[in-house]
């Protein structure tokens, strides 16, 4: 929001005539009570899906609340481990801004409970968006330390994807291609945050390595 990524989205919903309502409190590893005050919102707004713009925290953030919307009597503590949703859930279409987690491909949230400073990691095939848009324009504006770090994110999905005991023949690509696309651009991302090619594999780097990981 303070970078104004949040208004170019904002205008062209305004300009469809479509109404929204943003949530722009979401912390770094999304907490249960941002969860539950989005669940909130949303449900006293009437809406009708997400449109999650962010890293990967506002991305699992958005996942966290679809799957309590979806399983109103099943609390976040409840959902921790696999298949434990189960259950369709609101539209969401995930724009990411950093080229990191690939949360817009992954079939995890991690939603933590500030109270137990605990973790809860919860995995499903329905908390994949069905709709994801790349735009390397919003991430041309991250400080060098954001592009390096997410980016070696990225690498470690990938590399963690390919050596896990669980690899097969669809991730093993996409784990390759997105180590070979990182090995081409991240340094390249790093020392001009500007170069639209860089920019562009990086988020699609971020996104193969996501979908390797899951």
């Amino acid at each position: 929001v303070k970078a104004g990524m949040a208004k170019r989205i904002e205008d062209v919903l305004s300009g469809a005539g479509i109404n929204f309502t943003t949530y722009a409190d979401t912390v770094p590893n999304p907490t249960i009570e941002n969860v539950e005050a989005v669940r909130k919102l949303y449900l006293e707004k009437g809406a009708q899906g997400f449109v999650s713009l962010g890293g990967g925290s506002a991305m699992d953030c958005a996942k966290g609340a679809a799957a309590r919307i979806a399983r109103p009597n099943k609390q976040i503590p409840k959902m921790r481990g696999i298949l434990k949703v189960h259950k369709k859930l609101p539209t969401i279409i995930a724009i990411p801004t950093t080229a990191a987690t690939g949360s817009e491909a992954t079939v995890t949230t991690v939603i933590t409970d500030s109270k137990k400073n605990y973790k809860y990691p919860i995995s499903d095939f329905c908390l994949i968006p069905p709709y994801a848009i790349h735009d390397y324009t919003l991430t041309t504006g991250l400080p060098q330390k954001m592009t390096s770090t997410t980016g070696m994110d990225a690498l470690t999905h990938a590399v963690e994807a390919y050596i896990g005991g669980s690899l097969n023949k669809t991730s093993a690509v996409n784990a390759e291609k997105a180590t070979q696309l990182i090995h081409k651009y991240l340094y390249r991302a790093y020392t001009n945050g500007n170069d639209a090619e860089a920019r562009q594999n990086m988020l699609e780097a971020s996104f193969r390595a996501g979908l390797a990981f899951s």
